[in-house]
């Protein structure tokens, strides 16, 4: 754990563990409103090395939201019911209502969108089987976007064997502000899930109200679920729905690939096993 101070003047992060141990530990389960000197360092070094991080929305711009569940709607007169995606006011955050996500709290609505059906649909946990409502959202203004797509899919593994093996100080400053960078946007891609701890929410929700204070209007970052990225507008007012579409999963896809060894349980010793090791004077390995 890192016990060292960001030094946001230079601006240089004390090391590549800046946004567990500075930041994300201390907000999750020691001070949550009242920053200590370790977290407010943190923040500031974090403002100071965005570096050309800004991206422009353009007006116009079509991105996608999903939503569990469909209408069945007439659409001629004592015609029949056929699916429908659902109304405006359904598929936009409620106002003071809204559940909380990595870039809001609880009654604090923001809109998240993404570019693909695919991702959009995934990120709504959905099952085979499911119906799903999915809008077209169109920007009516140009935002000016903060983009955490740059160490999507990277790793600070490397950063770590090298800090392990030399020490922090073989880390070079702009090797530190890459890992920090990189453990941002793995932190805002991740997967959100029921089962989530609320508390893990607060790191990123800090930081989207802090890239919020500094002029911004948007985030992007990576999709776990395929190709696309996710968009996160700070005012859901920004985006009218031009359409939206009824869809059914049909099917999932699911790639894994074995990440570490595998274990294996010892043999049971048998009285028949114990009798022939006692003969040679051995004994049988001990039962896992």
């Amino acid at each position: 754990m890192t016990t060292s101070i960001d030094n946001p003047a230079k601006p240089e992060f004390a090391s590549h563990r800046s946004y567990w141990d500075n930041f994300a530990r201390r907000v999750r389960h020691e001070r949550r409103y009242v920053w200590d000197d370790h977290v407010k360092a943190f923040v500031a070094t974090v403002l100071a090395t965005l570096k050309d991080r800004d991206v422009a929305l353009k007006r116009g711009q079509i991105f996608l939201r999903a939503q569990r569940g469909i209408e069945y709607v007439a659409f001629k007169r004592n015609g029949p019911e056929e699916p429908s995606g659902y109304g405006r006011e359904r598929m936009k955050p409620r106002r003071f209502k809204s559940t909380e996500g990595r870039a809001n709290a609880v009654g604090v609505p923001v809109l998240y969108l993404g570019t693909s059906v695919k991702s959009v649909v995934s990120e709504v946990r959905p099952w085979v089987g499911a119906e799903i409502s999915v809008a077209h959202f169109k920007l009516k203004r140009r935002l000016r976007a903060l983009d955490l797509t740059r160490g999507h899919n990277k790793s600070t593994i490397n950063y770590v064997f090298k800090a392990v093996m030399n020490g922090e100080a073989s880390l070079t400053p702009e090797m530190r502000e890459d890992a920090v960078w990189i453990d941002i946007d793995n932190a805002f891609s991740k997967p959100v899930t029921l089962s989530d701890d609320a508390a893990d929410y607060v790191p990123t929700q800090i930081l989207a109200e802090v890239f919020r204070d500094a002029g911004y209007d948007a985030l992007v970052y990576r999709s776990q679920f395929g190709e696309g990225a996710n968009i996160v507008l700070f005012n859901p007012d920004d985006a009218d729905i031009t359409a939206c579409a009824p869809y059914r999963v049909t099917a999932f896809e699911v790639s894994c690939e074995k990440m570490g060894n595998s274990w294996y349980k010892a043999k049971k010793k048998t009285k028949k096993t114990a009798a022939k090791n006692a003969k040679r004077g051995t004994t049988a390995p001990k039962t896992v």
